[in-house]
Formats: structure tokens, C-alpha cells, sequence
């Protein structure tokens, strides 16, 4: 296990963190949530957070917004405060410079990362040329650099955001597969702050599917690449590879639950309850667009 930061500060919080930690969903739920109908909801979900509102979308709304001040409340590194807020602050910009509506943008305070040197080169430049899928790789390239470096501070979130950066390259590389100008785009999008290089994706776009698993094979993420890979080909959907990038993402943050001390389990929390948040938003929606049941079980990571 990854040494954690040991700050005998969250000692109280981490208490309290175990106890939140024990009304977090598993896949059971999920399961049940998918077969039923939106009637059966409330009853699904009646021993959690997530009812006492007229409307569910409403329901996670307040929900998350009760994760977000309890987050802030009790976290007292600033870094890891700034890992949090600076993907949001990201999101907010390109939203604003992209001419999206206030319902995309998360609630924020003064952003910091418009005064970034290099945001606003990128934002000179796209108003320019106007072309949003340079300026949103090329933000989520700043934004990976600073986060890279912010994260260093403490064994657990170097660590994790290595990973994090190495699984999007492991995404973008399949995606980048079904374009023409495939080298372009994953070149673009590529984080050059793994421990896979550009080349080895460039090496392996055009390599066949059932030949891909060797090639990965000294790297952590085989399982995604065949079982991911192997589901798209079958089925041209990513929905197999999405599940095996989050559960993977996931089970890296779960030793943090055998951590005393520190703020690993604060920043571990935070990250399991957004997910949570997001899958059943995603199943709500699902349903209510009368997705397949087979494809919305397929979502659902199986971790906790």
C-alpha cells in the first residue's frame, strides 16, 4: 500500500467518513434501480440520502452540493483543495468560451486558472482560429500539468494521478482508433505524463484487436485493452472499456480506506460519492430515455 500523508488533523473527519462510507451504493442497488420502474425508486433508495425531494434529478442536486461543502469544510490542504477545484474551474471556461448555457457551468467561486500564463495563451489563440477540440485538449493539457504538479506533494496523489493520466491516454487511444487521422488526434490528446509514451499508442492504432492484449501485456491496464477493446469490437460501443477505466480508477483509491491518518480518505470519499452521484444520474436518464437494460448494467462500475 501507498504510504499516506499521516496528518493526524483528519482523524475526527476520517471517523465520520467511515460511517458515510457504509450507506454508499453497491452494485446490488444499481441492479435493482435498472430493473424497476421510476415508481419503485424512492423505495429503492429509502434508507439513503437521496429522497425527501419532490424531484430526483433535485434530489442530486442537493446531494452533491452537501458533498461538496462537506469536502470543503473539512479539508485543510490546500493542494488537495485545488485538485478538486481546478477541473471545475476548467470545465467552466471552456463552457464560457464555447458559448454553452449556465446549466453546464459548476457553482464556483473567483476562478484562478484564467490567470494561468498558459490559459491565456490558449484563449488568445482560440480567439483566433475557433476551433474547440484544440482549445479543450489543449486546457485539459495545461490543467493535467498542473495537477501533475500539485499532486507530487504526497506519495498516494502523484501516484493516483498517474494512473489518472494513463488511463485517458488508454481511452483516447481507442477512441482516436476510429478516426481517419488517427496519429492527429491522439497526438493531440495525449497527456504526456504516464509512463506510456506516445509512441507505444502510435506503435499499436493500426494493430488488430485480438492482437493487442500481447502488446499491452507488461502494462496494468491488459484487462481494459482486451475486455474493453474485445466489447467495441463486438458491439461498437465503449460502454465495456468506460466501466473497466472507472472500476480500475476506483479500486487504486480504495486503499485508502485502510488509512488512520490523513487526507487520502477525505479525497477518496469525495471521489466514490461523485461517482455514485454520476451512475445514478446516468441510469435516471437512462431510463427515462428508455436505454436497453443490458446497456445500463453494462455502466456500472462493481467496486464497493
Amino acid at each position: 500500500m501507498i504510504k499516506g500523508t499521516e496528518d493526524t488533523r483528519y482523524a475526527f473527519v476520517n471517523g465520520i467518513i467511515r460511517a458515510r462510507e457504509a450507506r454508499l451504493l453497491t452494485k446490488s442497488h444499481f441492479d435493482r434501480l435498472v430493473a424497476a420502474d421510476f415508481s419503485s425508486f424512492n423505495t429503492i433508495l429509502s434508507d439513503t440520502p437521496y429522497v425527501g425531494q419532490r424531484d430526483f434529478t433535485e434530489a442530486l442536486e442537493v446531494e452533491e452540493k452537501a458533498l461538496r461543502n462537506f469536502f470543503d469544510k473539512f479539508c485543510l490542504n490546500e493542494e488537495v483543495g485545488y485538485l478538486i477545484d481546478w477541473p471545475e474551474q476548467i470545465h467552466n471556461l471552456k463552457v464560457k468560451l464555447k458559448g454553452g448555457g449556465d446549466e453546464l457551468l459548476y457553482s464556483q467561486e473567483p476562478d484562478t486558472v484564467e490567470s494561468w500564463p498558459e490559459v491565456l495563451d490558449e484563449v488568445a489563440r482560440f480567439a483566433l482560429d475557433k476551433d474547440p477540440f484544440v482549445l479543450s485538449t489543449n486546457l485539459d493539457k495545461i490543467l493535467s500539468r498542473y495537477l501533475f504538479q500539485t499532486a507530487s506533494f504526497a506519495p498516494f496523489f502523484k501516484h493516483y494521478f498517474t494512473l489518472y493520466f494513463e488511463l485517458e491516454n488508454v481511452r483516447s487511444f481507442f477512441r482516436a482508433r476510429q478516426f481517419e487521422k488517427k496519429r492527429e488526434i491522439l497526438s493531440q490528446v495525449y497527456i504526456p505524463l504516464g509512463n506510456l509514451q506516445l509512441k507505444f499508442f502510435i506503435d499499436n492504432l493500426d494493430v488488430a484487436q485480438e492482437h493487442l492484449g500481447r502488446n499491452f501485456f507488461t502494462t496494468s491496464y491488459v484487462d481494459i485493452v482486451e475486455k474493453g477493446g474485445g466489447y467495441f469490437d463486438e458491439y461498437e460501443s465503449f460502454l465495456r472499456l468506460e466501466r473497466l477505466y472507472e472500476e480500475h480508477r476506483l479500486r487504486f483509491l480504495l486503499q485508502a480506506r485502510r488509512m488512520t491518518f490523513g487526507v487520502e480518505p477525505l479525497f477518496t470519499y469525495y471521489q466514490f460519492k461523485m461517482n455514485e452521484i454520476k451512475k445514478l444520474r446516468q441510469v435516471y436518464w437512462g431510463k427515462l430515455n428508455e436505454l436497453p437494460m443490458d446497456d445500463l448494467k453494462e455502466s456500472i462500475p462493481d467496486v464497493w
